[in-house]
């Protein structure tokens, strides 16, 4: 559900959860494999931060970085651009309607390579409004070592101070800026979580959403006192192998939407 949408007491609450969580970030000073590069004359957005984007829902319509013109020139199938601070994903959002995992082993230029893309399958609608997005990312290792490239980066999450200090990931679509507060970072079962779950029952979705602010990970970070309510709360998980590789798991970082603008 989109949050421009929402009823008055939901809006109330979800602009007061972003309200501290903007405050917080104030106070605090501000197994996959995988690289896709960026468009070379690509949007550049890397000194974006929680203050860069609206702390509120807004009638005005903000400018929009992202020239999703030109990307969609090349590959129609990109739909969206995610950016989370301080880490290397500053990176386009795709999805095949013919093969659901096609880039897995192709980049954003549809180029076979082992490093793949950023994307989602069709079981996912492409305006984040589904109660679970699942966006899947490559984590890379060479010789030993851990590389930054597409979600790699991602398992910055797994130090507490870094969860703490970072708040926030943003979603760019060709007409919205979408603001999610990141509630947990853990590794799960390596399940497909779409194809698992009925997520068309609401008890389902309650159930799910407990556990994803509440996981029995051994590895996990969450955000004090979060609570996530079924048909009022839409939440993306950003999947990608753990560090170390175990076929047996994933790492999740969720981000449930506090706030969705309208762009130019």
């Amino acid at each position: 559900m989109r949050i421009s949408s929402l009823s008055p007491t939901i809006l109330k609450k979800r602009t007061a959860r972003l309200a501290t969580v903007v405050a917080l970030a104030a106070a605090l000073a501000l197994c996959l494999t995988g690289c896709s590069p960026a468009p070379a004359e690509g949007p550049n957005i890397d000194s974006l931060d929680a203050n860069d984007l609206p702390a509120l829902p807004s009638e005005e319509k903000a400018e929009n970085p992202i020239d999703f013109a030109t990307l969609q020139e090349e590959n129609a199938d990109v739909y969206a651009w995610i950016y989370v601070p301080d880490t290397e994903v500053n990176l386009p959002v795709l999805q095949n309607a013919v093969a659901d995992n096609y880039y897995l082993v192709h980049d954003v230029h549809g180029n076979e390579s082992e490093l793949g893309a950023i994307y989602s399958q069709s079981v996912n609608s492409t305006d984040f409004t589904d109660p679970v997005t699942v966006l899947y990312g490559h984590t890379f290792e060479v010789n030993q070592e851990w590389r930054d490239e597409m979600f790699g980066t991602l398992h910055n999450f797994e130090d507490a101070e870094f969860f703490d200090n970072h708040p926030n990931f943003y979603i760019y679509t060709p007409t919205q800026v979408l603001t999610y507060e990141i509630v947990s970072a853990y590794e799960y079962d390596n399940r497909h979580i779409l194809n698992s779950f009925d997520f068309e029952d609401p008890a389902v979705v309650q159930e799910y959403y407990d556990y994803v602010v509440n996981p029995d990970s051994m590895v996990k970070n969450v955000r004090e006192g979060e609570q996530l309510v079924a048909g009022e709360d839409t939440i993306v998980q950003l999947s990608t192998c753990t560090r170390p590789a175990n076929d047996a798991a994933r790492y999740l970082v969720t981000g449930v939407l506090v706030d969705a603008q309208a762009t130019e």
